[in-house]
């Protein structure tokens, strides 16, 4: 067939395309629309939801360091970079389960600290060593040297003042690079570095470990890298993501 035949060809291929539809056999897959987060949301990280007696009080994150709430409200603490989600004593001393907010691997554990401050004891105090790796001191705990630096470059080391923490590093299809959860109770925690889990999985108790004027869990999510805070609540200041985070100020209901 001569290159003049199968242009001819070609375009009388075109013409019964248009007019008949284009066949299977000529289709491409189609690729989805991109959306803000393909992720499904995270779970809500602990068994204490709105309107229940268990919950006390929410305070939000202020990673944007402006005094102001995604909702655009003045925040507990300036600077503040998780969601402290505070219970009542009574429900800490039953026992408030705290669950991994998505599939992933336990990055650090930090248990054993005492889990009921404010109080004279030296784990409710601040350090008085400075940040080094593998420090354990007051309120402090310090991971181990590693490749755990922001750029992904040389070894790095973190320092928490939760007392007893868990840190979770997530899949890639959960949407954050990992979930942080501190002041948890003694003896509670429930998992070990290495440790695959699941969303909703149980992983400690609601304490008051650490740097803590009270019950509660303090919740952080990372968003890209190793400590790189996020704020997911979506409001009038702040767009977050409602996909990742669906919850309403006050938290979801059960």
């Amino acid at each position: 067939m001569s290159q003049r035949s199968l242009v001819v060809a070609g375009l009388l291929l075109a013409l019964v395309a248009v007019l008949l539809g284009v066949p299977a056999w000529m289709k491409k897959s189609a690729s989805p629309p991109a959306s803000k987060s393909a992720a499904s949301p995270l779970a809500w990280p602990l068994d204490c939801y709105r309107g229940e007696a268990c919950l006390e009080h929410i305070g939000y994150p202020d990673v944007r360091n402006n005094g102001q709430d995604f909702d655009c409200k003045p925040v507990d603490i300036r600077g503040h970079e998780g969601t402290d989600i505070s219970i009542t004593r009574e429900a800490m001393d039953q026992g408030v389960n705290v669950y991994a907010a998505a599939d992933g691997v336990v990055q650090w554990t930090f248990d054993g600290r005492y889990d009921n401050c404010p109080s004279t004891l030296p784990d409710c105090q601040a350090p008085a060593s400075p940040m080094a790796p593998g420090v354990r001191d007051g309120y402090m705990v310090c991971t181990e040297l590693g490749p755990y630096c922001k750029s992904g470059r040389g070894q790095c080391f973190w320092c928490f003042y939760g007392g007893n923490v868990v840190v979770i590093k997530h899949d890639a299809s959960a949407g954050v690079f990992a979930t942080r959860y501190d002041h948890l109770r003694a003896g509670s925690v429930r998992v070990q570095p290495g440790e695959r889990v699941r969303k909703g999985q149980v992983i400690g108790l609601v304490g008051s470990a650490g740097k803590s004027t009270g019950p509660h869990l303090h919740f952080e999510i990372w968003k890209s890298t190793f400590y790189d805070p996020y704020d997911p609540w979506t409001g009038a200041c702040h767009a977050g993501d409602a996909r990742l985070w669906p919850f309403p100020a006050g938290g979801p209901s059960r």
